[in-house]
């Protein structure tokens, strides 16, 4: 039995959102909780250049982002700690796709943070 589309996301989603809450608590919690106002309002490549020198929450958001659009859109798997280094080229591949392939980055980003920001609430944190 293969599983839907929400229960995939959800399980990398949960995997973030543990990762991110147990390095770096609340920091983490409130950048995931603010990220889609902040998509919505700005756009999915000004967010993701903001998170990319924000710290290293912010870092880790980012990197949560790239690999969970990447598995999505582009079908592949990128290690923890690989989205980040990859940010360069994500920002490029977006600067060059149509109108289209950019509005289907930006929902499955938005997709990715509506499990995180509710599976932040739900993991432990690390003294928060």
């Amino acid at each position: 039995m293969s599983q839907t589309l929400d229960q995939q996301r959800a399980a990398f989603a949960w995997e973030c959102a543990s990762a991110g809450m147990q390095q770096h608590g609340k920091e983490y919690k409130v950048l995931a909780k603010g990220a889609p106002a902040l998509i919505m309002n700005s756009g999915l490549m000004p967010t993701l250049a903001f998170y990319n020198h924000k710290g290293k929450a912010a870092m880790q958001l980012m990197d949560d982002l790239i690999r969970g659009i990447s598995l999505r859109i582009a079908n592949q798997k990128i290690n923890p700690g690989q989205g980040s280094q990859l940010f360069s080229q994500f920002m490029v591949a977006l600067q060059k796709s149509d109108s289209q392939d950019y509005l289907r980055n930006t929902d499955e980003a938005l997709e990715i943070l509506k499990w995180i920001r509710q599976f932040v609430d739900a993991v432990d944190a690390k003294g928060a």
